[in-house]
């Protein structure tokens, strides 16, 4: 199954989904919550979930009513961490404090979070269903805590580190697919690996978002696993010698090999479930998360190549990676892909 259709399909029709049922409240911030649902061009949540539930199910219907839940709870977290971050723009769009106000949004992330727990009831969850979607919520929460406490430089060490992408990032991805899961009925043994690759994503989407906005979060103070790699081997966190002390001390190889290994993890677990088009594709994300960043990291100018995709955006990132590359492709063509984005930022990437 194509990626880019199958995302774009996805993004069409829970879209329209998640109008409706916004649409049937008449809050005075009504506004605000259907904006909420625009922050993203696609819906690589909704998609998770459903190609979750699909690989375990062919229960099309609730596929789809499980992942407006997905998007309601996603929308929710992204415009609450916007606010905490006060990140006036997301992927070029105006995020939503800066344009209503952060008391306003505060209200509203907590009327998504209603409208989340509303349509797991709607849908028919049982009460094993709902209680675990507070517990993820709550690890959630405990994660936004954490990285607003302790994601500080020469605080935060590896171990955290990789908790902290576990709690804030890979606790919302494994939302989706543990609800997928429960919904399917898929037992136990099934519900633990389908929960594991949707944690994997989070994971790696952290990491490679960390990577994208090293520069930025330095500035800010933050730190993140290149940069605590680095100090543990005495390079220098300055302007002037950065990407090149990434490089020189095998920093950019760790991580390389961190994501290969997370990635690599997540082929592993998709052959223990059923051998479908949807456990296929999403196999094959695990691999093009390999192979392409295995790729870029390997590059003599990895670090003009981080700074290029992250001026584009990791939405954008996304569809370079999962889209633009296809599982055939070797390193020379994706090699391409990014001198391509390199041209196109090529002020940004120096």
């Amino acid at each position: 199954m194509d990626i880019e259709k199958f995302v774009d399909d996805v993004t069409i029709r829970v879209n329209s989904m998640v109008k409706e049922v916004i649409s049937q409240k008449n809050f005075a911030y009504q506004k605000l919550l259907e904006d909420s649902s625009k922050i993203f061009k696609r819906r690589w949540d909704a998609a998770l979930e459903i190609c979750g539930f699909m690989g375990l199910s062919s229960d099309e219907k609730m596929a789809y009513d499980v992942a407006v839940a997905s998007c309601l709870i996603t929308q929710a977290m992204f415009v609450l961490d916007d606010v905490i971050d006060k990140t006036e723009e997301r992927e070029g769009r105006l995020a939503i404090w800066a344009k209503y106000g952060v008391n306003e949004t505060l209200i509203a992330t907590h009327t998504l979070v209603d409208m989340y727990m509303e349509q797991l009831v709607h849908v028919g969850l049982d009460r094993d269903a709902l209680s675990s979607a507070l517990t993820r919520l709550d690890i959630l929460l405990r994660g936004e805590h954490r990285d607003i406490i302790r994601n500080k430089r020469n605080v935060l060490t590896e171990e955290e580190y990789w908790k902290l992408c576990s709690e804030k990032a890979g606790a919302i991805t494994e939302t989706h697919t543990e609800l997928a899961a429960k919904a399917a009925h898929a037992g136990p043994e099934r519900e633990k690996i389908i929960s594991r690759c949707g944690e994997l994503v989070g994971i790696l989407s952290q990491v490679i978002d960390d990577l994208l906005d090293l520069e930025e979060d330095i500035s800010e103070g933050k730190t993140s696993l290149p940069v605590i790699l680095l100090e543990e081997r005495g390079g220098r966190v300055t302007e002037d010698r950065l990407w090149e002390d990434l490089k020189e001390l095998g920093v950019l190889e760790s991580v390389k090999q961190q994501i290969s290994l997370l990635a690599q993890e997540g082929v592993g677990l998709t052959y223990k479930l059923e051998d479908n088009e949807y456990t296929e594709m999403l196999r094959d994300v695990f691999a093009l998360w390999d192979k392409f960043y295995s790729t870029l990291l390997e590059r003599e100018d990895a670090g003009m190549a981080l700074k290029a995709l992250g001026a584009i955006g990791i939405e954008k990132s996304f569809e370079l990676m999962f889209i633009e590359t296809k599982p055939y492709m070797g390193k020379g063509e994706i090699n391409k892909i990014i001198d391509d984005v390199c041209i196109i930022n090529p002020i940004i990437s120096q």
